[in-house]
């Protein structure tokens, strides 16, 4: 948890983010050995040179982005038991930290099937369930707001999500359509109308289900959480972050799909500029309540729909890039770094990133070239990337190395730099999951 200082409000933005860094970094924990606490210790505190920009010894490593589900599946696990069997997960995940010793911690992404059941989830399949038991996870885009609800969703975005979204979503928990308008709440005759829905059967029965789900999250938060306190006892950091999305992405990927918003964006331009507009204040502050909640000093964007291969560098500007660069500088003024995951490439894109404060980014690449990054941004923001998924899963471990060598030679010397692949892969080698991490120790 963050608990801001008495003095916050009289703090400029890049105070707030040294006391966020300092609370992340100086968070406790229960180490297993004199050795792991000083391993951790080095870890975190290169980590935080790199933060902040500062000079340090070497680049690190970052795992995360790619191998997350290979550190588990190399020992035989596969998608369903990253879905439904968490505490199979970490012999495994503790094997891997203490034979590769990396820089950071790496762990799959915590999916909570049993949840996802009990709500009768729509925007997935996974192992398990509809999909065979050795593939994870998989989006299924739907039209979950239509065209003409637009600005039902800007006039009251919580509402729109809470009575009209989650419903459609979630079946079981349909009776949230039931929910009256809060804003009517003001005097005590209003209050009939508010508690009305928890008198009747179908809203008691989503309660009930909602409790076993609860139960079970808790469940599976118990498992994971042990399992990340044990890999940080045995000397390895996290990155610290929470994930969110760009006003725009939170349309496109998860309301409208992408047949709907680009069509949106040809028939409804002015509805989508505004539901965008009304979407910022409430990411805003649902971003910086996590963040003091859990203590993360970073605000991880997964970026899809603003890559180069979606929309021409106009509609960038005018659909997507003005909305989550004011979500990123509200973030900035909190003190919370925005760590962006760009996936694709972002070649057309690099001069609007470079628009932001310096050390309010760090900017992890998938497919952009790295030499324009080096050239525009890498004296500004801390870099990441771009080792191909692909690389990893069909690439020899000589080409591993020397990929990385290169960008090695390339940022080396840069203010902040981390080795990172460019996306997920499920497979790959132990000598060439070496090679990556080593690659930055030469």
């Amino acid at each position: 948890m963050f608990v801001r200082p008495d003095n916050w409000n009289k703090l400029s933005p890049m105070e707030r983010r040294k006391v966020r860094l300092d609370n992340w970094q100086n968070a406790p924990v229960q180490f297993m050995s004199p050795e792991a606490e000083a391993n951790y210790k080095e870890r975190i505190g290169r980590l935080r040179q790199i933060y902040d920009m500062e000079p340090h010894d070497r680049p690190i490593a970052d795992g995360f982005m790619g191998a997350n589900e290979y550190v588990v599946r190399r020992k035989g696990m596969n998608g369903k038991d990253m879905v439904y069997n968490h505490e199979k997960l970490r012999e495994p995940l503790l094997e891997f930290h203490n034979e590769f010793q990396p820089d950071t911690a790496v762990s799959p992404l915590p999916y909570p099937g049993k949840v996802m059941d009990l709500l009768n989830y729509q925007t997935y399949i996974w192992g398990g369930q509809k999909l065979p038991d050795e593939l994870t996870i998989q989006a299924v885009e739907g039209e979950y707001m239509m065209a003409d609800e637009y600005r039902v969703f800007a006039a009251d975005p919580t509402d729109f999500w809470l009575k009209k979204y989650i419903p459609r979503v979630m079946p079981a928990l349909g009776p949230l359509a039931m929910l009256t308008e809060f804003p009517r709440v003001s005097e005590n005759v209003d209050l009939i109308d508010m508690i009305l829905p928890f008198g009747l059967p179908p809203f008691q029965a989503m309660l009930q289900t909602l409790m076993e789900a609860g139960n079970e999250l808790m469940k599976m938060l118990g498992a994971v959480g042990q399992t990340g306190a044990m890999i940080a006892a045995s000397g390895f950091p996290s990155m610290g972050f929470n994930i969110v999305k760009t006003p725009f992405d939170y349309l496109g990927d998860t309301l409208r799909g992408t047949k709907g918003i680009l069509t949106d964006m040809y028939r409804r331009p002015n509805d989508l500029l505004a539901a965008c507009e009304a979407y910022v204040p409430v990411l805003i502050n649902a971003v910086v309540n996590a963040s003091d909640r859990n203590g993360a000093p970073a605000a991880l964007y997964v970026l899809h729909k603003g890559a180069d291969s979606f929309m021409s560098q106009a509609q960038f500007e005018k659909f997507y890039w003005p909305t989550w660069k004011q979500v990123m500088m509200a973030l900035y003024e909190e003190g919370i770094t925005s760590y962006l995951f760009i996936e694709g490439s972002y070649n057309k894109r690099l001069q609007n990133l470079a628009e932001m404060p310096e050390k309010s980014l760090v900017c992890h690449f998938d497919q952009t070239e790295m030499g324009p990054v080096k050239e525009i941004l890498s004296d500004k923001y801390i870099i990441a990337g771009n080792v191909p998924a692909s690389l990893m899963a069909t690439g020899t471990t000589d080409e591993v190395r020397a990929y990385c060598g290169n960008l090695m030679d390339l940022f080396g010397d840069a203010p902040g730099y981390i080795m990172a692949h460019g996306c997920y892969f499920e497979n790959t080698t132990d000598e060439k999951m070496r090679a990556f991490i080593e690659s930055v120790k030469r």
